[in-house]
């Protein structure tokens, strides 16, 4: 990331701290600040910042991603912001903070709170990484049913690790009807987007 060290230095003293209002900002301007900003734009950073002060949730996430793996403390602040207005973004990001102890001490069962109400609003990487805590009973009942409903839905919606969650279960027969056919037609899917198990696998079986 081509930012300056002072741009850094800024997170560990922001304060974020205005009263939460709808938002301004279209979801795909704060993704198009968001990526001038990582190149090190300022403008865009300070409007991004600014917006994300005045209570906007499509900023207030995008701060957090700024913030991540620098000053995480900052980046749970943000995303908090915007969670907590109901943007299912940012819901999935509290999720991921809780899991990997991202600002925050690790807490599973707090990571599957965020990442049932990302999932409630149908957020695909939140229902598969939910999906992969009911798989291995992570803080949850061990349920396939549930970790292949999810898989399947996120699957549905192009998510290429659930696509590829999906096609390897109709292979083996892990918790679901083993079916060839429908297993290696997600493993193509996945591999089409990149998705490295599904290429393995791919090239061993050609």
């Amino acid at each position: 990331m081509n930012l300056t060290t002072s741009f850094f230095l800024f997170f560990a003293s922001v304060l974020l701290f205005s009263s939460i209002a709808s938002a301004k900002l279209t979801e795909q301007q704060a993704n198009s600040l968001y990526a001038n900003a990582q190149s090190g734009d300022k403008r865009s950073f300070d409007t991004l910042l600014a917006e994300a002060k005045n209570g906007d949730a499509f900023a207030q996430n995008k701060m957090g991603n700024l913030a991540r793996g620098y000053d995480n403390a900052a980046a749970i602040a943000w995303y908090r912001k915007s969670a907590d207005q109901g943007y299912a973004n940012a819901q999935y990001n509290m999720g991921l903070c809780y899991y990997n102890g991202f600002g925050t001490a690790i807490n599973y069962a707090e990571a599957a709170v965020w990442y049932h109400k990302s999932v409630a609003q149908g957020y695909d990487k939140a229902q598969y990484n939910l999906g992969t805590m009911y798989k291995s009973g992570k803080c949850v009942q061990q349920d396939l049913v549930k970790a292949l409903s999810l898989y399947r839905k996120a699957a549905e919606q192009g998510n290429m690790h659930a696509q590829s969650a999906l096609g390897f279960h109709y292979l083996s027969g892990q918790g679901i009807e083993v079916n060839s056919v429908l297993g290696e037609s997600w493993i193509k899917k996945a591999a089409a987007q990149g998705d490295e198990r599904a290429l393995k696998y791919l090239a061993k079986n050609k």
